[in-house]
């Protein structure tokens, strides 16, 4: 066992978890939380209570294949140790790939410079995924979907796709906006400096409804610019959606290495 010399350290945490059974990131009373049970683990294995803070804050039933923590712990510990150690003490839907020292600046979650979701689609059901992607019809029309997702890529106002009104905190700089199409899967990424509240689950309905031919390219530009959330797409439900990676500076790009681990593009 490797030991350091003991001081306050800021630590780096790849995350990847099952969302099924979480009530989102965030730790409240009560509930099964991905920082509830991360903050538990740290107390029982470090003897201290530590403030645990997460790149994304996903809501309940959604998954993380690249989830960034960071904290910040006075301990000898080398982080390979505490890798194993939370491996050993945590739930099987919740996974420590990576656990690394990062400058004493580091934040996950103010540090970061884009974000990567995935909401994958199922043409037809399928008795295993179901909790993990939204099943949709076979006829889905994908190249009018491809087509108006574009319609999201640059600097907007996404309070037509908000679930609450939040001002200035609704303008949010989207690098890409694509719609995938593998065999069964129908898979919409978006990468973009921030996202507010329900807005990935939200333009994934308003592209659905594209897909299943209630609505244009252009009636999807015209409602990102109404401003008017009355106006958006509906909120799908939560099983499709992913967190993929996070990106900060000097990274050259978004999804971390365990990205092709997971079945991903089967």
């Amino acid at each position: 066992m490797t030991l350091r010399a003991s001081n306050q350290a800021c630590f780096r945490l790849d995350l990847a978890y099952d969302g099924t059974d979480f009530h989102g990131w965030q730790a409240q009373p009560g509930q099964r939380t991905v920082q509830g049970l991360l903050q538990d683990a740290l107390l029982r294995l470090l003897r201290s209570e530590i403030a645990v803070e997460g790149a994304g804050r996903t809501d309940a039933g959604v998954h993380a294949i690249g989830q960034v923590a960071s904290f910040h712990a006075t301990t000898e510990r080398e982080p390979e140790w505490l890798q194993h150690a939370l491996r050993s003490v945590l739930p099987a839907d919740l996974h420590v790939a990576r656990a690394s020292l990062a400058s004493a600046e580091f934040s996950a979650r103010r540090s970061a410079v884009a974000r990567t979701y995935r909401y994958r689609m199922r043409r037809g059901p399928h008795v295993f995924w179901r909790r993990y992607c939204l099943q949709v019809s076979p006829d889905l029309q994908v190249d009018a979907m491809r087509e108006a997702a574009a319609v999201f890529i640059g600097d907007h106002d996404f309070t037509a796709f908000a679930a609450s009104a939040a001002g200035d905190r609704c303008q949010c700089l989207v690098e890409r906006a694509s719609v995938l199409e593998r065999g069964p899967w129908v898979d919409f990424d978006v990468t973009a400096n921030r996202f507010v509240h329900n807005m990935v689950r939200r333009v994934t309905g308003a592209l659905l409804e594209v897909g299943m031919g209630r609505r244009t390219a252009a009636d999807l530009e015209a409602i990102l610019r109404s401003h008017d959330r009355a106006r958006g797409g509906p909120c799908l439900a939560p099983q499709g959606l992913f967190l993929v990676g996070v990106r900060y500076p000097g990274d050259p790009r978004v999804e971390p290495e365990l990205y092709s681990g997971f079945g991903w593009n089967d």
